[in-house]
């Protein structure tokens, strides 16, 4: 039966908690809920963090015995078939017509429900980058093939990104025309619309968790020699308690754990670049904004980050991932005229707010899923 969404009921979920709650994956199904209703969709939000410790502590001596790693249970088939029956129970209670899945862990694969799917990284991407988990090749395997499943039993498949979008296509066989890149939001950190000399700003980096992965020791590296050839750039680096431990005595550094909004905020204003050279991550929610805050990105041609900044002409990218690159880089933007820089900082910041504003990803989430064919056993 075909349905416009507007005149839908839709059910967005998340294994990793409520979907309303702003601690849910960066806000982002919270936020593409909010500007989904502003649109005038009905939502309501299914939160699959569904086990209780014995089915966990079952699921976990059951990978054993399969040959696959305890602690990963939420991978495997029985928990996918426990979150699938769970779904589909609240999908049918609530009379909702469409899922948003907002992971392929918790399909309602096989249940008569209709379902499309919204993520940020294949697992296949995932295996086979910097920050693979070590499970072994079988249990990798055995993974590959139930997102294959997942994939292929969704009307859609809605990616943050192209190159997400690409692998899908490519190494899952899904068909081009079920595949569609909508993008993420930007968080709530306002743009800046002062006056910015790049020559005063500090760089800066930002990494909550995974400071390693993200760049940072890269960064770290870089500054040293950035430092020998202008000794007057301050980096400004928000982390962990750990790593504000381990860099305090370094020069020129100002690390910080956590800090206010509105200090947060101030760094990202008055920053010349976001040196962030991330070595994993399929999006980076953090260049989105270093561009709305005008400071201009330095990064590796990496995942979305060509994306994000139109193949880079909007932004700079390292030849490689080596501290010399990255300094080279960075010492290169300073030298760049302060008009340059100015003007390439404006359009990156007035592009991401027309592409990654959340009302804009909403209303390309809403085309990607209008006229499905929606079984109304659903209901």
């Amino acid at each position: 039966m075909q349905m416009q969404l507007d005149k839908m009921k839709l059910a967005i979920t998340s294994p990793l908690g409520d979907p309303r709650d702003l601690k849910t994956w960066s806000a982002a199904p919270a936020n593409l809920m909010a500007a989904l209703e502003r649109q005038g969709i009905q939502v309501i939000a299914i939160d699959t963090t569904c086990f209780g410790r014995s089915v966990k502590a079952m699921m976990a001596i059951g990978n054993l015995v399969q040959g696959y790693p305890w602690n990963a249970v939420s991978w495997f088939a029985p928990a996918r078939r426990w979150r699938a029956s769970y779904v589909a129970e609240r999908v049918r209670t609530a009379g909702a017509d469409l899922v948003l899945c907002t992971s392929t862990l918790d399909v309602p694969l096989g249940t008569g429900v209709t379902y499309a799917i919204w993520l940020d990284n294949s697992w296949n991407l995932y295996r086979n980058g910097l920050t693979a988990p070590n499970y072994g090749s079988r249990a990798c395997d055995e993974i590959d093939r139930l997102e294959q499943a997942a994939l292929a039993g969704a009307v859609r498949v809605l990616t943050f990104s192209r190159h997400v979008r690409d692998d899908i296509i490519k190494h899952y066989g899904i068909s081009p025309e079920r595949v569609i890149a909508v993008g993420c939001g930007s968080g709530d950190l306002p743009a800046f619309n002062g006056k910015k000399i790049f020559s005063d700003g500090h760089l800066l980096f930002v990494a909550k968790q995974l400071f390693s992965q993200k760049g940072g020791d890269l960064v770290l590296k870089a500054f040293e020699i950035i430092r020998c050839e202008r000794p007057q750039t301050r980096l400004v680096l928000v982390g962990s308690k750990e790593i504000v431990e381990r860099v305090k005595e370094r020069p020129g550094i100002d690390a910080h754990g956590f800090v206010p909004r509105e200090q947060l905020i101030g760094f990202f204003h008055q920053a010349a670049m976001l040196v962030q050279p991330m070595l994993a991550d399929p999006w980076g929610q953090v260049y989105l904004e270093a561009m709305k805050s005008r400071a201009l990105v330095v990064s590796l041609r990496s995942a979305a980050v060509p994306e994000l900044t139109d193949e880079g002409r909007l932004g700079v990218f390292a030849s490689d991932a080596s501290a010399s690159s990255i300094a080279k880089a960075v010492l290169s933007s300073y030298a760049r005229p302060q008009a340059e820089l100015d003007a390439i900082t404006r359009e990156a910041q007035l592009r991401t707010l027309r592409l990654y504003d959340w009302d804009a990803v909403a209303r390309r989430v809403i085309e990607a899923l209008k006229y499905l064919n929606v079984s109304k056993r659903a209901a």
